[in-house]
């Protein structure tokens, strides 16, 4: 632990090397979704739902309302550089309220310092959830905030702290989906198994702060899904498909099996101490402290609905990466918290894996984006914008490589309508397809660069272009 306090500074430094190197990756898996929302959703002047392709609804809109400003600001042409921003502020206020909860509930002087950094070099977020441009970091640090401040208020019975836990989880919902309360509702049951918590949340002032603290929940819903009704029912189908829908049982019992070792594996180095902490405080004591059943409850009640359901992944629980750094934390500052061996040294793992972040994120991704995918989106959009000249540009494809496409074109005329899906009918432009049976149209070529790759089809003025008389690229 010496090294890490004498040379944290410098860990910190290496840390944001790593993550710097994110804001220059090109565009990763669907990224190009929540782009595609935030300048559509811009150039309509749409604001209460998401809007993408022509269409309308489906999802809560906050994490939009913060990349647009953002987007604006670094201009629109980078706006996956904004998406990116939001996603490593999300990413990093996290980690700032894991330092406060840490210090709070450990009280070292360390503790915080060492929350901060666990999180931000846990496998998982230093190689790919915590600067990807999805809306799981914002969410993750709402529902986080929502969760240290219930803690907060019980500890401290402060039902302002009560209030801003309601605020918190309203917001990550905002971001994502209304599992946020079930995660809330979660952290809540196992702090009510505690009769002092328990007289503080079921006390009179207490329940008014709880019905104002829904009432924001219940008004949007009242309102915004008058409006929009997809953004409520396709959250709760989706909810219930990922509960009920099992592909093939040992798909499943794979995915039993393997979800709690990526778990696992995602969270190291603080899985590692988080483990062997709680085993080592169990067989000199017999019995787990009353911080650390608490947290590992929380754990256990948050991630077991995504363990056993047969459709879902690791990425849906990010939120509660955050107990196990505390349980880490509180293994590395207690007295003999951990047994005695070399490898659980906290420096080597700390300045191994913030050195391997350096390595993968300005050397290893950036030359697989060259070689595989990555950066070969800006040369397909160039030949889809030669091919269809002024004529319009549709789509049909919603992979990840259409997206990502459409992403790019978009980004660069924010002066024109953006791309939206063909129109029924249309007897002009250029459509960018999955398949070659996707759309009917006069020619068609394959568009191919590095390992992925689209069709393109035409139909009037843009057929004539030299590229559906070559047989494509």
């Amino acid at each position: 632990m010496e090294k890490v306090e004498r040379h944290y500074w410098s860990l910190l430094t290496l840390v944001l090397l790593a993550y710097g190197a994110a804001l220059f990756h090109g565009y990763v898996g669907e990224e190009a979704n929540y782009t595609i929302m935030s300048m559509e959703m811009w150039q309509r002047q749409v604001f209460r739902s998401v809007v993408a392709l022509g269409g309308i609804g489906g999802r809560p809109p906050l994490y939009n309302w913060i990349m647009i400003p953002v987007a604006r600001l670094v201009g629109w042409p980078h706006v996956l550089l904004a998406a990116r921003l939001v996603t490593l502020g999300a990413t990093f206020a996290t980690a700032l309220v894991l330092a406060c909860w840490a210090r709070d509930l450990w009280r070292h002087p360390w503790a915080a310092r060492l929350a901060f950094l666990f999180y931000l070099l846990s496998a998982d977020v230093l190689f790919y959830r915590g600067w990807l441009a999805y809306a799981d970091p914002l969410f993750s640090f709402f529902m986080v905030l929502s969760a240290y401040g219930l803690w907060r208020a019980a500890t401290q019975r402060n039902r302002m702290w009560w209030m801003l836990s309601w605020v918190a989880v309203f917001a990550s919902y905002l971001t994502k989906v209304v599992t946020s309360y079930a995660f809330y509702g979660g952290v809540l049951l196992v702090l009510l198994m505690r009769a002092e918590y328990r007289a503080f949340f079921l006390s009179r002032r207490a329940l008014v702060v709880a019905m104002l603290g829904i009432l924001p929940m219940v008004l949007w819903m009242m309102v915004v899904g008058r409006q929009d009704a997809l953004q409520v029912h396709w959250q709760m189908s989706d909810i219930t498909t990922k509960l009920m829908t099992v592909d093939s049982f040992p798909h499943y019992l794979e995915k039993l099996a393997m979800f709690p070792v990526t778990f696992w594996l995602g969270l190291l180095p603080s899985a590692l101490w988080a483990t062997v902490g709680m085993l080592w405080q169990w067989k000199r004591r017999g019995v787990l402290s009353q911080e650390n059943r608490s947290l590992l409850g929380m754990a256990l009640v948050n991630v077991l609905p995504y363990w056993i359901a047969p459709q879902s992944a690791v990425r849906y629980v990010l939120p509660e990466y955050g107990f196990i750094i505390l349980l880490a934390v509180g293994s590395c500052v207690a007295p003999d918290g951990l047994p005695p061996w070399r490898l659980l040294r906290p420096w080597p793992w700390l300045g191994g894996f913030a050195c391997l972040g350096i390595l993968v994120g300005w050397g290893a991704f950036p030359y697989y984006q060259q070689q595989v995918r990555g950066r070969n989106y800006e040369p397909m959009a160039d030949q889809v914008e030669a091919a269809a000249g002024t004529a319009p540009i549709y789509t049909m494809d919603f992979s990840s490589v259409g997206l990502s496409v459409v992403s790019v074109i978009d980004s660069r005329h924010m002066d024109r309508p953006p791309i939206v899906v063909p129109p029924s009918g249309f007897t002009e432009g250029v459509v960018l397809a999955y398949t070659p049976t996707d759309v009917k149209g006069e020619r068609q070529i394959k568009i191919e660069e590095q390992a992925e790759s689209f069709y393109l089809v035409c139909r009037g003025a843009p057929c004539a272009a030299p590229v559906f008389h070559r047989g494509g690229h």
